[in-house]
């Protein structure tokens, strides 16, 4: 089938600036790089298989290391990449200025993630301006889709959610999450507290540090099911 039948998705992350430790960190953990589409090696974790790591990497590996504000979405039928453009630099030049998100490693339903230590009004409001400008470019759901964000059951204000943002987890549900891993369910109580005592001591400066939030982030899905590259970040001003 000729590429055109299969349009791109596009989503607004935040991810870390390219030449930083914490992007380093979270790539390498995750096995590939979002900005030059290199496979990466992981790290070595004692006491676990280069494969095991590699499998419950795998589900994240394919979105890069990122934290989600707007869920992938297609454009909308007489929207342009050059219109979605816009709308990245305009919630970009909203921002005041950079600001610093302490993290930490947690379980989030099923999966392992870097999290916010406590709520931050600012990363709110960033998530939320990245859905409300975004959605007016993006294309209905498909019936497919609509099915399967209602597969773990969604509450009548998710369900809202969903229907008006194309995504159930905005405004009030929104959660900052840096996924670390796949799903979990099945794997040994012992091996998921492995992972997890890994995951902190791998991103022991990140935790130390703080995340600087100091842009939002086009990323791209050229093909269903493929992986998503960084096509522009949007930096804050200083």
């Amino acid at each position: 089938m000729h590429p055109l039948h299969h349009p791109q998705r596009h989503a607004a992350y935040f991810a870390p600036a390219p030449d930083s430790q914490a992007w380093s960190l979270g790539s390498q953990w995750l096995g590939r790089c979002a900005h030059n589409g290199v496979p990466l090696p992981q790290p070595a974790l004692a006491g676990m298989e280069p494969a095991t790591l590699a499998r419950l990497t795998q589900a994240p590996r394919r979105y890069g290391w990122h934290a989600t504000f707007k869920a992938p979405f297609t454009l909308a039928e007489r929207a342009s990449a050059a219109q979605l453009r816009s709308a990245f630099v305009h919630i970009a030049a909203a921002v005041a200025a950079p600001f610093t998100l302490e993290v930490e490693v947690a379980q989030v339903g099923d999966f392992l993630a870097l999290v916010p230590l406590r709520r931050s009004e600012a990363l709110h409001a960033l998530a939320d301006a990245c859905v409300r400008e975004l959605q007016p470019l993006a294309a209905p759901l498909p019936d497919t889709e609509l099915a399967r964000r209602r597969q773990g059951g969604l509450s009548p204000r998710q369900e809202s959610m969903l229907l008006q943002w194309g995504y159930p987890f905005v405004m009030q549900d929104f959660q900052f999450h840096m996924t670390l891993s796949g799903s979990l369910a099945g794997v040994p109580d012992a091996h998921r507290s492995a992972l997890a005592a890994h995951a902190r001591q791998w991103f022991a400066p990140v935790r130390a540090h703080g995340l600087s939030i100091d842009a939002v982030s086009w990323f791209v899905e050229d093909a269903p099911g493929g992986d998503f590259r960084s096509q522009e970040r949007f930096a804050f001003a200083p």
